[in-house]
């Protein structure tokens, strides 16, 4: 079916629209949560996808198939509802788990060969936990300073100093082995 016809589908009947939708698009979206939450439980996987499908049918009149298809629609919902879902999961664990950090990309760094994001890896996973925790608070899940603060205990301006003192480590010993 066509993308006019699911939407067109789901207006006419919603419960017979959506079951197409999903027969359509679920592998689609499972793969794209699991990519984001590979660190989590296949509990955690599944109901995220049947919250992306309960979003996706309540949103399902303001789709507008001028902006983009139904896939791309289907994809930015997956990827956005995947990421706070994961950043969700991390805060309730109040620890980052270190398989992770290997999805970690370096390109805050300004990393600009293999070898180089390899041994940046290699230096994070040597830190100490809270000062991990800080960098992949910020850089992977793109946290505020003040919710990273108050996960680690400190206050938001030495929260913002120890990360920058970090990122100048980092930045000098990634130097020394370039």
């Amino acid at each position: 079916m066509t993308d006019s016809e699911l939407l067109a589908l789901t207006e006419k009947d919603a419960q017979a629209g959506m079951e197409q939708i999903a027969r359509q698009f679920s592998g689609y979206v499972y793969a794209i949560v699991k990519d984001k939450l590979s660190a989590f439980s296949d509990e955690d996987t599944e109901e995220t996808v049947q919250d992306i499908f309960v979003r996706l049918w309540q949103s399902r009149n303001k789709i507008d198939l001028s902006k983009g298809s139904l896939k791309a629609y289907i994809c930015v919902l997956a990827k956005s509802v995947s990421l706070r879902r994961r950043e969700q999961l991390a805060r309730a664990q109040k620890v980052i788990p270190l398989e992770l950090i290997s999805d970690f990309t370096a390109d805050s760094f300004s990393v600009d060969n293999e070898l180089t994001k390899k041994e940046l890896i290699a230096r994070l996973r040597a830190l100490p936990d809270d000062d991990r925790q800080l960098i992949m608070r910020r850089f992977y899940f793109g946290q505020a300073y003040k919710d990273i603060a108050a996960s680690l205990g400190i206050s938001e301006a030495a929260a913002r100093k120890r990360c920058e003192r970090l990122l100048k480590k980092l930045a000098e010993q990634i130097e020394e082995v370039s």
